[in-house]
């Protein structure tokens, strides 16, 4: 695996509605862990590192698990 050394940005198929408009998502990997989300053609980015990030993954499967199981 990589390791990240310089910002490296992608935008993905998933959209979000912003300023009145449905825009894709851009994600940002900063070094040394975090990570960038903003709407494309928009200047504000939300930040949260990685392994909170990771937290929340772990945290929705697990609940998402247990509402199937019901």
């Amino acid at each position: 695996m990589t390791t990240i050394k310089k910002p490296v940005a992608r935008t993905t198929y998933g959209t979000v509605r912003e300023a009145g408009k449905a825009r894709q998502v851009v994600v940002i990997v900063r070094p040394p862990n975090v990570l960038g989300f903003r709407a494309k053609g928009c200047r504000r980015e939300y930040q949260i590192t990685t392994e909170v990030a990771y937290r929340m993954a772990v945290m929705a499967t697990v609940a998402a698990e247990r509402r199937a199981k019901k």
